[in-house]
């Protein structure tokens, strides 16, 4: 019998640079329209995701959007404290659509907010260290699938005995069912209440399954790594021990769309999108 591996077994995407082969981080830029942010190997790997995947790039493109939306509703809720995990590298603005970066939209609303941002791939933390700066503002390199150095590294920058808003955009897939609830439960049993998390994942409910398993299978090959795609009851079971905020598990072109246009994209395979707070 094989022995389950552990998560320091098979290095996260993109912690070891090879520019031959494409990374998520690159290809997601790539597909938002930044592609001088990206390589060979990532255009290549956009180029069979559009095969693939009907307008992929528009479900890329809605995706920062939404979460730029979602980050400016926190921020005038009252959040000061945010950790963005999984954040991907800065585009201050060079996507096709000009969204700012989302520790600007923050600190554009609440100019005193601690920011906390973490990522695994070794090009992203070169661009955030040198791209995300400013007071209040700390990356960290890390692997969300160790979970007590990912609390361990949010309790150095933020005060976890306050709110926080955690930002979990589209990196919830990169995890397995195991490290997707580890990281899920220690959120819940170390944030304090009224503490919100934020997840946008892929998902097969609602959409033509050859087309789940043919961007499946592209995503895989051309980046080396698994992407778990769930159900909307899988996703929704996520964040069990929250309060699920209003409107719910939608598509995540559907989430808060009167604050900042959405594209009207409506067929697309839009990620779900969902905003939990933890119960007061």
């Amino acid at each position: 019998m094989t022995s389950r591996p552990t998560p320091s077994a098979t290095p996260p995407p993109g912690s070891v640079f090879k520019p031959n082969e494409a990374a998520p981080a690159r290809t997601y830029a790539e597909l938002r329209g930044a592609g001088k942010e990206a390589f060979a190997s990532d255009r290549e790997a956009a180029s069979e995701l559009r095969t693939a995947i009907d307008q992929v790039d528009q479900v890329m493109q809605e995706n920062a959007a939404a979460l730029v939306r979602v980050v400016a509703h926190l921020a005038l809720e009252g959040y000061e404290q945010f950790a963005d995990l999984g954040c991907g590298k800065p585009l201050v603005g060079g996507d096709i659509r000009k969204l700012p970066d989302l520790a600007d939209v923050a600190g554009g609303i609440q100019p005193g907010r601690l920011w906390f941002a973490m990522d695994c791939d070794e090009l992203v933390a070169t661009a955030c260290r040198a791209l995300l700066r400013g007071p209040g503002v700390k990356f960290v390199q890390g692997d969300l699938r160790h979970t007590a150095a990912v609390l361990d590294a949010m309790a150095a920058h933020l005060d976890l005995a306050k709110p926080v808003a955690v930002m979990l955009g589209a990196v919830i897939h990169y995890l397995d069912d195991h490290e997707a609830e580890q990281l899920m439960t220690a959120l819940r049993e170390h944030l304090v209440p009224a503490s919100a998390v934020l997840v946008t994942s892929v998902t097969r409910t609602g959409h033509d399954p050859d087309m789940v398993a043919r961007g499946k299978t592209a995503y895989e090959r051309k980046h080396g790594v698994t992407i778990y795609i769930r159900t909307a009851d899988e996703i929704a079971g996520l964040v069990d021990g929250f309060d699920i905020e209003e409107p719910g598990l939608v598509p995540k072109i559907d989430f808060l769309p009167g604050e900042q246009g959405s594209l009207p994209v409506r067929e697309a395979p839009h990620f779900l999108m969902v905003l939990a707070k933890r119960p007061v």
